[in-house]
């Protein structure tokens, strides 16, 4: 008895060796195969059971703790008034462009063959853009996302800089603002970091340009995005 014990024990143990090796060749299925077939053999009925239930919470926990993006550089074909694949927009008469070439404005991308650009006008509206979540974010968990950021400094009119804010969105309308960036100036790209609690479950998520804080009156202006990270829990800061 004691030696089918220690046997399924030395089996656990080897192949959860064997799982996280292969976790970081990114082959879970294969270690968690080689597993079940391990714990199977010694006889450890309760102990396979076990395992695969603890397989299949890590794998769900590792689906809820990072959310990534779909289309996540904007890519596709350059033009004005066009929104890239696996987007939305929300705004009324927002109408992104993905760049480089749209409107002559040869921006370009951090990453990749596009990127996008949105603008601000003096009538007070603004564009944004939003994504439907594979998984909505969770209320009171804090979550971190990166973007890279940049401002063309001519924009057929639309030349000023702006901010992009985040916001959360039940597919209809804004709901909760998530983060505001500050005021972007420069040419080159910059990665900018953000971290924020939902007071509600989010299904959507919203990047947004937006007027310079303090501002009364809406001016015309412009923001270049690229390179959204997915959005990941984090620690709250």
């Amino acid at each position: 008895m004691k030696r089918e014990v220690w046997k399924a024990v030395e089996s656990w143990r080897q192949s959860r060796r064997l799982f996280w090796r292969c976790r970081r060749r990114r082959s879970c299925c294969v270690a968690a195969l080689r597993w079940a077939i391990c714990l199977s053999e010694s006889g450890s009925v309760r102990l396979l059971i076990l395992s695969l239930a603890v397989f299949v919470g890590l794998g769900f926990q590792r689906a809820v703790n990072k959310i990534a993006l779909k289309n996540p550089s904007f890519e596709d074909t350059p033009g004005p008034s066009r929104v890239p694949q696996g987007w939305t927009v929300l705004g009324r008469g927002s109408t992104p462009d993905i760049m480089p070439g749209a409107w002559g404005v040869q921006a370009p991308p951090r990453e990749g063959e596009s990127c996008l650009a949105l603008v601000t006008r003096r009538d007070g509206t603004v564009e944004d853009i939003a994504q439907l979540l594979s998984t909505p974010l969770q209320p009171g968990v804090c979550y971190a996302f990166s973007i890279y950021l940049a401002h063309a400094p001519k924009y057929v009119g639309s030349d000023l800089p702006v901010r992009l804010r985040l916001w959360s969105s039940d597919g209809t309308q804004k709901l909760q603002l998530l983060g505001s960036s500050p005021l972007i100036t420069h040419s080159e790209w910059r990665q900018y970091d953000f971290q924020f609690v939902p007071k509600q479950a989010v299904r959507y998520f919203v990047l947004e340009a937006y007027y310079a804080p303090g501002v009364l009156r809406p001016y015309a202006g412009n923001l270049l995005l690229d390179s959204c990270s997915a959005i990941e829990r984090c620690e709250r800061a």
